[in-house]
């Protein structure tokens, strides 16, 4: 069979990983590639239905409680490896499969090893089979534990894995690390496939809202606890002092808060804007994106956002949309600096010092990114994983 699959977090809570499997379709789809799509959850991924359901989560205490605890991740995880992960990848039939593409996304970072348990798993399926492994556009997180370390070099040395392209330079820095001298030629550096979207000429800027896209206090918390937004009050009144400025100078109105698609988002941005709609009457509120295809529609639309989230900030990128960004995982940095903008992302270093008033004059005068030769990048990037 000369079909390529791609294996990826194509589907979860968060609508942005959705944003990944449309650029590669668009990939295959320009370059006449034929290829099925499985998603790390191990079911094949539909048009209309990647993502899980958007209902408020049960809430369980003990659980809550025990999944704080790195421990008891990492011990899930391991168990996931002999159990879960190995249904998962038996059940891509890789031996049907000309290549396996894994990509992209943030899939060798260190989510308590999940994902590269999850990929040593496809890969010494791939081994077995005979079938040829690439890793496209995929990021390596903040850091490596020793552990994950280890099963990176795993990965990248497994004699089936012939290329690992990654999405930024600090992945690069770290996949290559992992992998040794001896390996490291198989590791290169290259960009974020969502980039590679464009805008649909229908799709048109309303020209005057500004959009303030939010991430979760509480998620930040969990990856990035020294970031001064994993602390829900200073969020909530910082928010409000963007808010209170930007109002002032284009009216609340024109301002809309907007959720990445995640359940913990969307209940934050439903929080924010219940706070602060008395005090600025007719600021509106987004937290009800269901698909990609949402998102990319919402932010196409926007006059200029400023952007938490990765995947709404790439999104904004690729269709031509003034954004601004923070920092709170290297990526965000990586990804506005490789295309050009580094003076558009707020580093964490200069939070505290940025005030609301110079975030607001930051967001009214931005202009779109011109990514013209990273597409071309991506687009001879992907021929090469494809072998085509």
């Amino acid at each position: 069979m000369n079909k390529t699959l791609f294996a990826g977090e194509y589907s979860s809570r968060n609508v942005g990983d959705g944003i990944i499997k449309l650029a590669l379709k668009k990939l295959c789809r320009d370059h006449d590639i034929e290829a099925d799509f499985k998603d790390f959850f191990g079911n094949p991924v539909g048009e209309t239905s990647l993502t899980l359901a958007h209902g408020k989560p049960k809430k369980n205490a003990l659980k809550t409680v025990l999944l704080q605890s790195s421990a008891v991740n990492y011990a899930i995880s391991v168990l996931f490896y002999f159990t879960r992960y190995r249904k998962i990848a038996a059940s891509y039939e890789t031996r049907r499969y000309a290549q396996v593409v894994i990509g992209g996304g943030n899939l060798l970072m260190d989510n308590f090893l999940n994902f590269p348990l999850l990929i040593l798993r496809i890969v010494q399926q791939c081994e077995r089979n005979g079938t040829p492994v690439k890793l496209f556009s995929v990021g390596a997180g903040k850091k490596y534990s020793w552990l994950a370390r280890s099963i990176v070099a795993r990965i990248v040395k497994s004699p089936a894995v012939s290329c690992v392209m990654c999405r930024d330079s600090h992945s690069y820095q770290l996949v290559s690390a992992a992998a040794g001298a001896r390996h490291a030629h198989k590791v290169k550096s290259g960009f974020d496939s969502a980039l590679y979207l464009e805008r649909d000429g229908a799709r048109e800027k309303t020209q005057d809202v500004v959009g303030l896209g939010v991430i979760a206090p509480s998620i930040l918390k969990m990856l990035t606890p020294e970031h001064p937004m994993s602390n829900r009050q200073y969020a909530l009144a910082w928010w409000e002092g963007v808010v209170e400025s930007l109002a002032a100078r284009i009216g609340a109105a024109k301002i809309e808060l907007i959720s990445n698609g995640s359940n913990l988002d969307n209940e934050f941005a439903l929080e924010l804007w219940a706070r602060l709609a008395p005090k600025y009457p007719g600021i509106s509120v987004c937290a009800d994106v269901r698909s990609p295809a949402d998102l990319m529609a919402k932010i196409g639309g926007y006059r200029v956002l400023a952007a938490y989230r990765m995947h709404a900030a790439v999104t904004a990128m690729a269709l031509e949309v003034p954004v601004i960004g923070f920092e709170w995982d290297p990526k965000v940095l990586h990804m506005f600096t490789y295309c050009g903008k580094r003076e558009s992302c707020i580093s964490m270093a200069e939070f505290r010092q940025r005030s609301a008033q110079d975030i607001t004059a930051a967001l009214l005068d931005e202009t779109p990114a011109r990514i013209g030769a990273i597409r071309d990048s991506l687009r001879k990037d992907f021929l090469c994983a494809v072998g085509a």
